[in-house]
């Protein structure tokens, strides 16, 4: 693939990379964002879902997940060897696990929260983890640094399916485990496991474990429960889905399904159906092209009237010829909005077509836009009659002024200095982000406004519409061509060489269809020497950007926000560092993944 270069100065190139983070991370952790400093804590979490539906708890949960409410010190796996003659031949397996059960909250404040095997699959896939066999639940006991003993709970005298007793049981396991955060803990939990069982048996969970100091497990393999049943002896571990063969990398599905390597991680034989079936549950990252075929997220939810698709002009970006409208017919304010739950710390962009009509000023105006932390059920700017409670960006059809508004209420506040202007018919790219009281709003990548405001801590997001027309035949609604919302810190760089001089390069999270910018550097090199920027060069370009200045190279994410690449050929046992750049089209922002580093094998 040939070099692009970008339009810009080497000083805004430099600048790009002085925002850089200066130590990469280690690829034995879970790929989760940061988590936020005003995200729910393990105590707020459990006043969260007491009195919810399984569904409804389920569904926050994954939110806070997705988003990187995970405490620090579940986030490094450990790893744990499993061995086994085979042709008699020891052969060693080594997996890495999380050190404890699945929860949400801080370091100082979480709560370990059961889940149902659905949402636990879930979960996993998301994370390139699986779920641990019976024979790793053994391993992971054994080689455990704490093993504590089980703290049971009488069904007779506690509702052992409450969040209640859920939080419970956690304090009462926090108590045995004291400060021994980030060790290898075990005898805490009944894993939910993998199994041959769940191929005969789809509607059940499987479930085994909960040691006894003597290394007796109290639960036997077992699936005497609907897979719709948890109760707090349920735990969630997750297991890497890479793991080592003698030295050699591979991946769990593939031990598994070998005819004689299963026994190093199963004693149920060779099985290549062992996982949950995922019901679909919508969460972060949040995408939709809205194509002519419909909305693609379920979960969207309409005011008052659902939205349609029609006809455009001039072309959206995506170059379709349709896009979404959202309008009432009768007037007023319309939206569409998407549940994020508790959620706090978020980005949102939509890209809403813009049509001026200057001559229709006497007759009035309609606002479109889009919203955040919105606890206003989508009342969007709102009325004397539907009290709003967001942050919005909008933009309005007779004069082009755009608005960073407060909504409270009926009333609205601007949070620009002073009025801003942008007339012309145009499709434009909207965004607001927010973390903590820190809100930014951007239009086509260039920052308008960064403020603080406590005003709104959460809520839904979505896009808003108002018409300010004396006459109804006027309103043309706000036309949608795409949206998409995720947690900071979520774009993901993984590197990982499987082979021989062997690179792969995995993205993920990115904006869809926006420009992305891998950047590569020798891990000795001295700043800047040894930087280069690129996707998919050939090995042989790979080698001479090393050697000789700063190549780079520009791709796009794909629907998915991800792109993929595979270097083949790299001279063995070489050290690279590679941060990703996910670019806004305009090149006036960006955002930045964690760093990584590799030793190539």
């Amino acid at each position: 693939m040939h070099a692009h270069r970008l339009e810009c100065s080497w000083l805004t190139l430099l600048t790009l990379l002085l925002l850089l983070p200066s130590c990469a991370v280690s690829q034995t952790e879970l790929r989760l964002p940061p988590r936020p400093g005003s995200a729910l804590r393990g105590s707020e979490l459990r006043t969260q879902v007491l009195g919810k539906s399984l569904a409804e708890r389920e569904r926050l949960v994954l939110h806070e997940i997705n988003s990187g409410n995970l405490p620090q010190h579940l986030r490094r796996m450990v790893p744990v060897q499993l061995q086994a003659r085979i042709g008699g031949k020891l052969r060693t397996a080594t997996i890495w696990c999380t050190p404890d059960y699945l929860g949400v909250g801080q370091d100082a404040d979480w709560f370990r929260m059961p889940l149902t095997p659905q949402s636990a699959q879930e979960i996993a896939d998301r994370l390139d983890c699986v779920l641990p066999t019976r024979r790793m639940v053994d391993a992971i006991w054994k080689q455990a640094a704490v093993k504590l003993q089980p703290a049971p709970f009488s069904p007779s005298s506690y509702r052992i399916t409450s969040a209640a007793t859920f939080y419970l049981s956690h304090l009462k396991i926090e108590s045995q485990l004291g400060q021994r955060q980030g060790l290898l803990v075990a005898g805490i939990k009944k894993d939910i496991v993998a199994s041959a069982l769940i191929a005969r048996w789809p509607q059940r969970v499987v479930i085994y474990g909960w040691h006894y100091p003597s290394g007796r497990a109290i639960q036997p393999l077992s699936k005497v429960h609907h897979s719709s049943y948890v109760d707090y002896s349920h735990g969630v571990r997750l297991v890497a889905r890479r793991c080592l063969v003698d030295g050699a990398p591979s991946s769990v599905d593939a031990v598994l399904a070998d005819p004689v390597l299963h026994v190093l991680l199963s004693d149920e034989g060779p099985v290549s159906s062992w996982r949950y079936a995922v019901r679909p549950q919508e969460s972060l990252p949040l995408r939709d092209s809205f194509p002519a075929s419909g909305p693609e997220l379920a979960g969207w939810r309409p005011k008052f009237t659902t939205p349609r698709l029609v006809s455009v002009s001039p072309l959206p970006p995506s170059r379709d010829r349709v896009a979404l409208r959202i309008m009432d017919s009768a007037g007023g304010t319309e939206s569409i909005l998407f549940d994020v739950g508790q959620v706090r710390d978020l980005a949102v962009q939509a890209t809403l077509l813009c049509e001026h009509r200057p001559s229709l000023a006497n007759d009035g105006f309609e606002r479109i836009g889009i919203f955040t932390r919105d606890r206003g059920q989508g009342s969007f700017d709102g009325t004397m009659t539907q009290a709003g409670a967001c942050y919005a960006l909008t933009w309005d059809s007779s004069d082009g002024r755009l608005r960073c508004l407060r909504v409270m209420g009926s009333q609205t506040l601007d949070l620009l200095p002073s009025p801003r202007y942008v007339p012309g018919t145009a499709w434009r790219r909207f965004r607001i982000e927010t973390r903590g009281t820190e809100l930014r709003f951007f239009l086509d990548g260039k920052e308008l406004l960064r403020t603080r405001d406590s005003s709104h801590k959460y809520g839904h997001c979505g896009i808003g519409y108002h018409e300010y027309f004396r006459s109804n035949a006027h309103a043309k609604g706000t036309r949608a061509d795409a949206f998409w919302a995720d947690a900071h810190g979520s774009l993901d760089l993984n590197l990982r060489s499987e082979r021989r001089g062997e690179l792969r390069l995995e993205r993920r999270r990115g904006v869809p269809n926006q420009l992305y910018l891998s950047c590569l550097a020798l891990s000795r090199g001295a700043y800047p020497q040894g930087w280069f920027f690129g996707i998919d060069p050939s090995p042989a370009e790979l080698s001479l950007a090393l050697a000789s200045g700063h190549p780079w190279f520009i791709g796009q994410f794909d629907a998915q926000g991800r792109a993929d690449a595979l270097i083949s050929g790299l001279n063995p046992k070489l050290e690279l560092f590679g941060v990703l750049l996910d670019l806004d089209p305009s090149l006036l922002s960006l955002r930045a993944s964690r760093p990584r580093s590799i030793r190539l094998r």
